[in-house]
């Protein structure tokens, strides 16, 4: 619809506020039991989202010891993780409307 999520009330455009709507992406499944990874178990209370054998919690991308639930820096590139730029454009990914730098906003 040319808005970009973040600022978009409607994101999958069914006519339902997002803020009503517990089916946010459109997929005909409530959020509650989105399962990402196929398992079985809802995201809402699986401890390992994809699915690798390893509980998200205690996932350490930069092995430096600090699981990436608590690490400010999960990817120890220097930058707090709510202060990067996916896409190298410059924009921080907080102000940056195309953050994938895929050519669609959101």
């Amino acid at each position: 619809d040319g808005i970009p999520d973040t600022l978009d009330m409607d994101d999958d455009n069914d006519g339902i506020p997002d803020s009503m709507d517990f089916d946010s992406d459109g997929d005909g499944s409530d959020d509650l039991f989105q399962d990402i990874d196929k398992d079985g178990v809802p995201d809402s209370v699986d401890d390992d989202m994809n699915n690798d054998g390893i509980p998200d919690h205690k996932q350490d991308h930069d092995c430096d010891g600090i699981p990436d639930i608590v690490d400010p820096d999960d990817d120890n590139d220097g930058y707090f993780d709510t202060k990067q730029d996916s896409d190298n454009d410059g924009l921080l990914n907080e102000w940056d409307d195309d953050d994938d730098n895929d050519g669609i906003p959101g």
